[in-house]
């Protein structure tokens, strides 16, 4: 029994020596480290929401939450306070955020109907026309805000102020020229929801954007 125990003894002890040891190197020999799956998981996550493409209707609906602010600036600014000064830095903003909405529409070319129609929430794809609504009543918000810019700025400065104004409208030009060419049919359906506008539209001498939605003066 005294030889069994002593055994017992030295197995334990050389098992717990194996169990303890640092890993052994091998040379020319390389153990590959094993990621763990949090790391790799969150990884992915990382991939996945970097390689996602906004909508159309996501593209408008995060410029103009930018944008809406800085019309109302417009929209509510006075006689007083109309100076080139006063309007060019917020009219200057509103164009970095549309300048911004081109590259993300030149991005959606090409892109699937699934994707270009994705909905802001949800999952059901808008319609044509649900779309159409969404683009139009932003437009009509900037357009109605650049007309009570016109509205009050005084000669002097109105002559100043209409190239600024014009230039932003050359851009929302080249925003809905993406936006036909995406969607078919979205001209014909924002044509009426920007009828109301299309005076505001002329007196910018944005005739090109006229001709592109197929309204007249």
């Amino acid at each position: 029994m005294r030889s069994f125990t002593t055994f017992t003894v030295l197995l334990t002890a050389l098992c717990s020596t194996f169990t303890n040891a640092a890993p052994i190197s091998v040379p020319g020999i390389s153990v590959p480290s094993v990621p763990s799956v949090n790391s790799d998981a969150s990884g992915l996550n990382k991939d996945l929401s970097l390689t996602s493409t906004p909508s159309v209707a996501m593209i408008f609906t995060t410029a103009f939450t930018q944008i809406q602010p800085l019309t109302d600036q417009l929209t509510f600014i006075t006689a007083d306070n109309a100076t080139v000064a006063a309007i060019s830095p917020v009219v200057a903003g509103i164009k970095t955020q549309l300048t911004s909405a081109v590259s993300q529409l030149q991005a959606l070319v090409g892109q699937d109907p699934s994707v270009i129609l994705a909905p802001v929430e949800g999952t059901v794809l808008l319609t044509v026309a649900e779309l159409a609504a969404l683009i139009g009543d932003d437009l009509s918000l900037l357009f109605t805000a650049l007309n009570a810019v016109l509205k009050v700025v005084v000669s002097d400065v109105h002559a100043e102020v209409l190239p600024i104004l014009a230039d932003l409208g050359y851009t929302v030009t080249s925003v809905l020229a993406i936006v036909v060419t995406l969607v078919a049919g979205i001209a014909a359906s924002l044509s009426p929801l920007l009828a109301p506008v299309v005076a505001i539209i002329a007196s910018l001498g944005l005739s090109d954007l006229l001709s592109l939605l197929g309204l007249s003066a």
